[in-house]
């Protein structure tokens, strides 16, 4: 059957059919979730820096921050960047209940700019957050002085032995179980680790991998005492260690 010139398509009529029910369906779901997901409570984890209150704050930060599926839409396409946080997930548990999930930043090691920020590093000396705020377990180091900004995701902007140096301490820390208190780089270039109450002086960096496994043996041996391990003098051919007890009084 024609009509002016034209011929009746069933399939086509059907096609547009399936693509308004589709349209419509859409939009009909767009609607039920805005006005369906409000949210009632917010649940935060994996913070251990910032509090809840704030890594909301920065989550739910516009006009339509009640709306648990805009939450999840809007830092699902477009993540906040949030102090001290790597990576950020947000989820409905449920229609009302909203959970944000937060991957922190690497603190291992933390020293301060000129001005007066807290330049935080991870294991391999590279920059993770600069922040005046004092937050984590951060390991202080001194003596690693530079005249450049430090910037998030490069290396520390110092010597680059000395960094090299710090990065091998601080990976010794984790695969070795040292406990190291603060890091110390002297004026040449000589190293001292504190370690609790002992303090241990390794001079230069010279066998410094060498160096943290005999303080890692030594270290449980002299737990309790004060003093200073020297590792000035070690060599493949000379590894005692002389321990300067503390005087006491």
């Amino acid at each position: 059957m024609e009509r002016d010139g034209h011929r009746y398509s069933p399939a086509k009529f059907y096609k547009i059919n399936i693509i308004i029910l589709i349209i419509l369906i859409i939009l009909g779901t767009a609607v039920f979730l805005i006005f369906a997901c409000n949210v009632n409570n917010v649940t935060v984890r994996g913070n251990t820096l910032l509090g809840a209150s704030e890594i909301e704050g920065y989550v739910m930060a516009d006009k339509y921050r009640n709306n648990g599926a805009w939450d999840v839409v809007k830092n699902t396409l477009r993540p906040p960047e949030i102090p001290f946080v790597k990576e950020t997930k947000v989820s409905l548990h449920n229609l009302h209940d909203l959970v944000i999930t937060v991957k922190e930043k690497e603190l291992t090691g933390r020293l301060k700019d000129k001005n007066g920020n807290y330049v935080y590093i991870d294991r391999n000396g590279i920059v993770t957050e600069v922040d005046p705020r004092l937050l984590g377990k951060a390991v202080p180091v001194e003596g690693l002085t530079t005249k450049k900004s430090a910037v998030v995701g490069k290396a520390y902007p110092a010597a680059e032995n000395r960094v090299k140096a710090l990065s091998v301490i601080f990976k010794s820390m984790k695969n070795m179980g040292l406990d190291i208190s603060k890091v110390t780089f002297g004026d040449s270039g000589q190293i001292t680790l504190t370690c609790g109450k002992v303090t241990a002086s390794f001079g230069t960096a010279d066998r410094l991998k060498d160096k943290l496994l005999r303080l890692s043996y030594i270290l449980p041996k002299v737990k309790g005492s004060a003093g200073i391990l020297h590792f000035e003098d070690f060599t493949e051919d000379n590894t005692d260690i002389v321990f300067e007890k503390k005087k006491t009084k």
